[in-house]
This record gives C-alpha cells, structure tokens and sequence, in this order.
C-alpha cells in the first residue's frame, strides 16, 4: 500500500502541478512575506514570531485543504473550478481546520512527551482529519473518530507513508535552503518560504487525499484516466 500511495500522489503532484503551484505560491508569498520580516528582525521580541507562526499554519492549512478540494472535483467528475473558489470554499472551514490542527498537535505531542508508540499512533489515526473537514464537512467533535476508524487496521502503512511524505517534504526543503543561504537573511526566508511552500506543500497535500480515497472509496483511481489526445 506504501509505495502506491505515495506513487499514486506523485501522479496526481505531476497533473496538478501547475495548479498546484499557483495555490500554494500565491498563499505562501503572503504568509513567508510575515515570516521573513519577522525573523530578519533584530528586536527579541516574541510576538512577531509568533505571528509567523500562526500564519504559517494558516496559510498550509488553506493551500492543503484547497487542493483536496482541487482533488475531490476531478475524482467526482467535475471539472475544476476557478483557483479563488477553492481558495473560498477552504476558508469557510479554516476555523475548524486550526482547532483540529492544534488538538491533533497537543495530542501528538502529549503521546510523544508520555511515550514514543502513543504519539506514532495518533500521529497515523489523525492523518486525515484535514480531508475530512473538507471533503466530508465534520466537525471537531466527529473528525478524530471519524479518522481513527478509517485508519484503523491500516496504522503501520499509513504511518510510514505519512512519515515518508515528511521526510520528502523535510529534505526538499533543506537543499532549498542550502541554495538560498548566501542571500541575505530577509530574501533566503521569502523566496525559501515562498518556493518550498508551493512546491513541497502540495505533495504531502497530496498524500492525504489519497490515503483518504485508497481507505474510502480503494476500487477506484483518485484521478480519472487521462483521455487520448
């Protein structure tokens, strides 16, 4: 199931991309424009970092659950609409997609924190509550059952591909790094927020939607057949 998830996101990453891109670089200029005026600053003040911060979730918040949604037109059928409508569509939901991202990290960490397995455990059973406030409109109080019922019997394979993606995500964005740090500190932070966002965002994006489709729906493609030209 591993390497089909993920093969099968890097398929959906390579016919979405310019899609994809747009999203999440249109988002990401914005939220890493705060991030890198607040981290070029000499002041040590907190507030400024934690605005960042916050608008970092934000801002990766509203580009994955745009592009499930992205996503869930082409399994259905539809054709896409219109990048600003997704853009929409994912902000009605932000505020309950914030408080299941910030529950799900205080129980992950909290299981971290006790023991390690606990925290790897939700950290698989949790994995799709994003597509499951977009794609199925739960709320708080439903998505985590909701998810752990789903991964359930899958946890081992769901936590490797999930992990995998993280791994993916977390190396793509070091060598990007790497190629931005003889820039000063206020461009390395923009064009490397910015361009890492747009790129990297998308796939792990990518992998939920799946995970979700593979677990709900498994005897049919995420993504139509390309039709001949």
């Amino acid at each position: 199931m591993i390497s089909e998830v993920l093969g099968e996101a890097w398929e959906v990453y390579t016919r979405l991309w310019r899609r994809s891109v747009v999203v999440a670089g249109l988002v990401f200029a914005v939220v890493s424009l705060g991030s890198a005026l607040a981290g070029s600053t000499h002041s040590r003040s907190v507030g400024p970092l934690l605005v960042a911060l916050v608008l970092s979730l934000l801002g990766s918040l509203l580009v994955q659950g745009a592009l499930v949604d992205v996503v869930r037109d082409l399994h259905e059928g539809r054709s896409p609409a219109p990048t600003r409508e997704y853009v929409a569509r994912t902000r009605a939901v932000l505020g309950t997609l914030l408080g299941v991202a910030l529950l799900a990290a205080l129980g992950i960490v909290g299981g971290f924190v006790l023991l390690v397995v606990p925290g790897l455990i939700l950290f698989a059973r949790w994995s799709l509550v994003i597509p499951l406030v977009v794609l199925e409109r739960l709320g708080v109080s439903e998505v985590f059952s909701r998810s752990s019922a789903l991964v359930r019997g899958k946890t081992g394979e769901v936590l490797l591909a999930v992990v995998l993606a993280t791994i993916f995500g977390t190396v793509a964005q070091a060598v990007l790094g790497l190629a931005l740090v003889r820039l000063p500190s206020f461009w390395a932070l923009w064009l490397g927020g910015t361009v890492g966002g747009a790129l990297v965002t998308p796939y792990t994006a990518h992998v939920l939607t799946v995970l979700y489709y593979r677990l709900t729906d498994p005897g049919r493609p995420v993504l139509p057949p390309r039709l001949p030209a």
